[in-house]
């Protein structure tokens, strides 16, 4: 198994754990089927358990994943996703600026509690612009 998907015992968010090094093929598979989930359950927040899967891709293939692949199969960018990661790990850290900039709101954690805690916090309203204020806080 490379991924798991499930709704997170609190039922606010998808817990998202990847067992392999990230890739866009990985991304597309496990980021498709936590949309979908998300969507059925009516969740906004995705944690994306990165822990035992550094990102292992360039950053031309990780900028191409986060402003064109993604989109294609339509992972919202009205939710939240918090990345969990290891405390060394700085793998993530370019996709996560990628995500950011093509308009996704994204932050990396290296504690669970504090992940949880952003990603449950309520959103903003959907279909209300974000600011900059919603991104980080």
């Amino acid at each position: 198994m490379d991924y798991q998907v499930s709704v997170a015992n609190s039922g606010r968010h998808i817990l998202i754990r990847v067992f392999m090094p990230m890739t866009s093929a990985i991304g597309v598979r496990c980021g498709a089927e936590a949309s979908r989930l998300g969507v059925e359950k009516k969740v906004n927040g995705y944690l994306f358990d990165l822990r035992d899967s550094p990102n292992v891709q360039s950053a031309v293939d990780n900028y191409e994943f986060a402003h064109g692949e993604i989109a294609e199969f339509g992972f919202p960018k009205s939710s939240r996703s918090a990345f969990l990661v290891r405390p060394n790990d700085r793998s993530h850290d370019f996709i996560n600026t990628a995500f950011f900039n093509a308009g996704y709101v994204t932050k990396l954690f290296t504690d669970e509690a504090s992940a949880v805690s952003w990603l449950d916090k309520e959103p903003p309203p959907l279909g209300k612009e974000l600011n900059w204020r919603d991104r980080f806080l």
